[in-house]
């Protein structure tokens, strides 16, 4: 990613680097013969949250410290308007991967097959909807 000399979006793309480093998790774990679903879809969940949150920092604004996708889409709805709606579905699903699978009192099942190709590809459309609106492509 090119750093640029505006510290808001310097700031922003160090949060899509991190996002990406999670992607990165997610694409070694799912290339090996065994993996651990609850890391991959925590990994998704992170990714979006690090997207939102870099778009957020794009835009000089500051957001809560949280981990609910939902919540931080509220703030990106501030900047964004209704054309961030179209996220709330794949944020919906990734945000109940952003504590309960890292702890065994709140999760009882590992996420199935189709838990994390729904992971993953929600974590790609939140990716794929900030790089666009941020003209990153």
């Amino acid at each position: 990613m090119n750093v640029t000399s505006d510290p808001s979006q310097a700031l922003a793309e160090r949060w899509f680097h991190k996002a990406e480093n999670d992607l990165l998790n997610v694409e070694n774990n799912l290339k090996a013969e065994w993996y651990a679903s609850d890391t991959v879809c925590f990994h998704c969940q992170q990714a979006a949250e690090k997207y939102l949150k870099g778009f957020l920092s794009w835009h000089r604004m500051p957001f809560a410290k949280t981990h609910d996708l939902l919540e931080l889409l509220k703030q990106v709805k501030q900047v964004a308007g209704a054309d961030a709606e179209t996220l709330s579905g794949n944020l919906f699903m990734l945000d109940r991967y952003s504590v309960s699978v890292r702890y065994p009192q709140e999760y009882e099942e590992e996420p199935d097959e189709e838990e994390v190709r729904e992971a993953v590809e929600a974590a790609y459309a939140v990716r794929a909807w900030v790089r666009s609106r941020l003209g990153l492509e």
